[in-house]
C-alpha cells in the first residue's frame, strides 16, 4: 500500500513539475528581471490557448483581454504565457517585434494544420535559400502592373456571387468571393467549375482549413496529441472526426496535382509566350517545364501543390474576414456607410472599379486602414519556436521557447494613435502623421521586414473592390435577431455569428 502511494504521489509530482514548474519558473524569472515591461498570463496547460478562449467567453472578443492588460499598462514589451509546458513569449513592443521580424533566421514556424505533406513546401513555411527562391519567383507576380489584369475578374467574380448568394452567412459570403478569386487567379479557366465533397471548391477548402483550425482550438486532446508528436498526430488513436480530415485533405490533394498535371502537358504542347496573360500555376508550369529540359530541376509538381494551398489560406481567409469587417462596421455606423456610399457614386458610379478609379476609393481605403488597426484578421503571427539561444533587446530567449509577434499591440495605444480605442475611419485621411512615434513597426497589419505578405496589393485592391460593389448595391444592417455580435476565432479572427448582418437591395 506504501509502494503505490508512493508511485502515485511521485506521478504527481512529476506531473507538476512538467505542467506547472518547468513553464512557470523561466517566465517568473523574467517577470522580476523586467518588471512592468513584462505581464504574467500562465494557465497550465491551455497556456495562451487558454488565453485566448476565456477572453471571448468573458469578452465576446479573442483580443480583449490582452488589449485590456495592456492598456493598463503601457510599458509592457512582452506578454509571458505557455504553449503547454513550454515558454511562450508574446511580443508586443514595437522595438521587439522589429528585432524579431528583422532576424527571422533565428526562427522556424509552427505548422499551423500539423497536416503532413499539406503546406510545407509553400512560401509560407519555407526558410532559407528555398525560401529566398519562391519569394524571388513569385514577386514579381504579385506586384500592381500584374495584378491590374485582374481587375476584371475580380468585377466579375463579386458582382456574380453577391447575386447569386443567399447573403445568410457573411462568413461564407466573403470566403465564396475571396476563394474564386485565388483558385481563378492561380488555375485559371481550367478551375471552371472546380468541385470538392459536392461543393464549390472555395467553400470546401475554406471550411476545410477552418474546422482544423476549430479541431485545436476546441478539443484539447486533439491540441496536445498534436504538441506532442506533431504531423503524426493524425495517424495516433484518431477520431472519425480526424479521419473525415484526412480523407478530405487527401481528395484535395489528389484533385490539384490533376489539374497541374493536366496544365504540364497542355503547356508542353503549347506553351504561352506573353507572361502578361500567364495566371499563377502557368508561371509556375513554365519554369518547371524549363527546368526539366534544362536538367535543373527546383520546382516539383509536391512544391506546386503546396504553393496553391497556402496561397489559398493565404489569401481566401484574411481578405474575406477584413472584408466581412468592413462591412460589419458599416451596419454598426450608418453614417460611414453613406459618406462610403457617396464616394463610390462619385468615383465609379455604375461602372466597374478598374485600374484609374481604384485608388480614388480614399474612404474605402481608410476603412480597411481602420480594420486592420483594431480588428486585424491576423491579429497575431504563426507560433515560432527559437532555434538558438537568442538575444532580443533585454530578453534572453532559450533555444526552443516559443515566441508570437502581436502586431497589432501598439494599435490600441493613446502613446501611437489619438484616442485609441476609437473606431474613426476618418484618421486615415488626414495628411499629417496618423501614426505618433512611429518606428516603422507599428501599423503592419501585413507583418513586416524580409517576410511581410507578399500579398498584400492584391489582398488590398480585392478588398476595396468588394466593399464598394456590395456597398452600391445593398443597404448593410445588423441583423436584430442576433443578440451578441463577437470577434471570435475560426483561424483568424472574425466577426460572428455567421448570420450578423442582412443585406437589403437598393433600389
Amino acid at each position: 500500500m506504501e509502494f503505490y502511494l508512493i508511485a502515485i504521489l511521485s506521478l504527481i509530482a512529476l506531473m507538476a513539475y512538467f505542467l506547472i514548474l518547468k513553464p512557470l519558473v523561466p517566465l517568473l524569472i523574467l517577470k522580476l528581471q523586467l518588471g512592468d515591461k513584462a505581464i504574467l498570463m500562465f494557465y497550465p496547460i491551455s497556456g495562451l490557448l487558454g488565453v485566448f478562449t476565456k477572453s471571448i467567453k468573458n469578452n465576446h472578443d479573442v483580443m480583449e483581454t490582452m488589449n485590456k492588460a495592456l492598456r493598463k499598462n503601457p510599458k509592457a514589451k512582452v506578454i509571458l504565457s505557455n504553449y503547454f509546458t513550454t515558454p511562450c513569449i508574446l511580443i508586443t513592443g514595437s522595438e521587439y517585434i522589429k528585432d524579431t521580424f528583422l532576424d527571422h533566421n533565428d526562427f522556424e514556424k509552427i505548422n499551423p494544420f500539423m497536416l503532413p505533406s499539406f503546406i510545407q513546401r509553400g512560401l509560407l513555411m519555407m526558410e532559407g535559400e528555398d525560401w529566398k527562391r519562391q519569394r524571388k519567383f513569385l514577386g514579381s507576380a504579385f506586384t500592381f502592373e500584374k495584378l491590374k489584369s485582374r481587375l476584371p475578374m475580380m468585377n466579375k467574380v463579386v458582382q456574380s456571387i453577391a447575386e447569386k448568394d443567399d447573403k445568410k452567412n457573411l462568413n461564407d459570403f466573403m470566403a465564396r468571393i475571396t476563394g474564386e478569386v485565388v483558385i481563378k487567379s492561380f488555375f485559371g479557366e481550367l478551375a471552371e467549375g472546380l468541385q470538392l465533397e459536392g461543393k464549390d471548391a472555395q467553400i470546401a477548402l475554406i471550411q476545410l482549413t477552418g474546422e482544423i483550425g476549430l479541431m485545436q482550438i476546441e478539443n484539447i486532446y486533439i491540441f496536445l496529441k498534436q504538441l506532442l508528436f506533431k504531423e503524426r498526430a493524425w495517424d495516433i488513436f484518431p477520431g472519425q472526426k480526424e479521419k473525415d480530415i484526412v480523407r478530405r485533405v487527401e481528395n484535395l490533394k489528389m484533385k490539384v496535382k490533376e489539374l497541374i498535371v493536366k496544365r504540364i502537358e497542355q503547356l508542353r504542347e503549347n506553351p504561352i509566350q506573353d507572361e502578361g496573360k500567364m495566371v499563377f500555376l502557368d508561371l509556375y508550369v513554365t519554369e518547371y517545364l524549363k527546368q526539366q529540359k534544362q536538367k535543373e530541376q527546383q520546382i516539383e509538381i509536391e512544391e506546386i501543390l503546396h504553393q496553391f494551398i497556402t496561397l489559398f489560406f493565404a489569401g481566401t481567409d484574411t481578405t474575406a474576414t477584413t472584408s466581412g469587417t468592413c462591412l460589419y462596421y458599416l451596419a454598426k455606423y450608418p453614417e460611414i456607410q453613406s459618406e462610403i456610399l457617396e464616394e463610390v457614386q462619385q468615383v465609379i458610379g455604375n461602372n466597374d472599379v478598374n485600374e484609374e478609379n481604384l485608388n480614388k476609393l480614399n474612404k474605402i481605403n481608410a476603412l480597411i486602414q481602420e480594420v486592420f488597426r483594431l480588428k486585424n484578421p491576423a491579429f497575431v503571427t504563426l507560433f515560432r519556436t527559437v532555434k538558438q539561444d537568442k538575444q532580443v533587446q533585454e530578453i534572453k530567449l532559450k533555444k526552443g521557447w516559443v515566441i508570437v509577434q502581436m502586431q497589432n499591440a501598439n494599435s490600441i495605444q493613446d502613446s501611437h494613435f489619438d484616442n485609441a480605442t476609437e473606431f474613426n475611419y476618418k484618421r486615415w485621411l488626414n495628411k499629417g502623421n496618423v501614426i505618433k512615434n512611429d518606428n516603422g513597426f507599428i501599423h503592419i497589419p501585413f507583418a513586416a521586414g524580409p517576410r511581410n505578405c507578399i500579398g498584400q496589393h492584391m489582398a488590398l485592391m480585392e478588398a476595396k473592390i468588394i466593399i464598394a460593389l456590395i456597398v452600391r448595391k445593398y443597404k448593410i444592417l445588423l441583423n436584430p435577431a442576433v443578440e451578441q455580435i463577437r470577434f471570435g476565432v475560426k483561424f483568424l479572427q472574425c466577426v460572428e455569428p455567421d448570420n450578423c448582418l442582412l443585406f437589403e437591395k437598393r433600389i
